[in-house]
C-alpha cells in the first residue's frame, strides 16, 4: 500500500527536525563555553521562513500577543544584564520558526499561536524546579542572615570552599571582599558581562594576600545557561501544550 504524505506534513517534519538540530547544537555550545558566535545565528536564521507555512492557520492576535510578550520580556532581561543576547536570538528564531506545533496532549493553544509562550512557561518551570532543589540543599547553611538573604542564597547560590572555586568554571562569587577594610559582604546577583576567570584570579590574589584561606567557604552562583532550559521547554511543548 502506497502512503502519501502531504507537503504540509513534510514541512512540519522538517520544522521539528531542523529546530531540534538548532537547539541541540546551541545547547552544546552554551554548556561548553557560554559563548555562541553570531555566525551560528545567521546560519540558522533561514528557519524563520517556516513561518510562511504556518501563519494562515494561526489566530494572529493570540500569536502576536504570545510572541511579543515573550520577546519583549527577554529583551528587558537582556538590557538589565540578567540574560545574554544568545537567549534572545534563540527565542526570536523559535517564535517565528515554530509559531505553532501539534503536541500530543492539549494541542489547541499551541496550534493557534501560543507556542512561544508555552516554551517560555515550561522553560521557566524547569528553572523554578531547579531553584527549589537548590533551596532544599542550601537552606540549612544560610543561618545568621536575614530571611530575604537566606532565601536568595538558598535559591540561587552555592556554598563551596575557596580552593574549589579556584578550580571551577562559570561560577561567580556572591561573597565579596573589601581589600582595604577586609570586610566580607554578600551580594545577591551578578551581571552576565562578568568574567568568571577574572573572579578566580582575584580570589587567588586574596589567598596570596592572606585575606581568605583556601579552606574557607564562600557563596557563589552558577551562571545559569538558559538555552538548555529553553531546549527542554521546547521538547516538552511537543508533548504537551498548555493544559487549559
Amino acid at each position: 500500500m502506497q502512503v502519501l504524505i502531504s507537503l504540509n506534513e513534510v514541512i512540519y517534519i522538517l520544522q521539528i527536525v531542523l529546530t531540534s538540530v538548532l537547539l541541540l547544537h546551541v545547547t552544546y555550545l552554551d554548556l561548553k563555553s557560554r559563548e555562541i558566535d553570531l555566525k551560528i545565528w545567521l546560519f540558522y536564521s533561514p528557519l524563520v521562513l517556516l513561518f510562511l507555512f504556518q501563519y494562515k492557520n494561526l489566530n494572529i492576535f493570540l500569536y502576536l500577543y504570545s510572541a511579543i510578550t515573550v520577546n519583549v520580556l527577554l529583551l528587558v532581561f537582556y538590557y538589565i544584564s540578567l540574560m545574554g543576547g544568545a537567549d534572545l536570538f534563540l527565542s526570536l528564531i523559535l517564535s517565528l520558526s515554530n509559531a505553532s506545533v501539534r503536541p500530543l496532549f492539549f494541542e489547541k493553544f499551541s496550534i493557534i499561536g501560543l507556542e512561544p509562550l508555552t516554551i517560555l512557561l515550561y522553560s521557566s518551570l524547569l528553572i523554578l524546579l531547579t531553584s527549589i532543589g537548590n533551596l532544599l540543599r542550601n537552606y540549612s547553611y544560610t543561618k545568621g542572615y536575614s530571611m530575604k538573604l537566606r532565601l536568595i542564597l538558598a535559591l540561587s547560590g552555592r556554598r563551596i570552599k575557596v580552593k574549589d572555586f579556584l578550580n571551577s568554571r562559570f561560577l561567580f562569587p556572591l561573597t565579596q571582599i573589601d581589600e582595604s577594610s577586609r570586610q566580607i559582604t554578600i551580594r545577591t546577583a551578578f551581571l552576565v558581562e562578568e568574567d568568571d576567570a577574572e573572579w578566580r584570579k582575584k580570589f587567588s590574589d586574596y589567598v596570596q594576600k592572606g585575606l581568605i584561606k583556601e579552606e574557607d567557604y564562600i557563596w557563589v552562583t552558577w551562571g545559569v545557561p538558559v538555552i538548555p532550559f529553553m531546549t527542554l521547554g521546547y521538547f516538552i511543548s511537543l508533548i504537551s501544550g498548555l493544559p487549559l
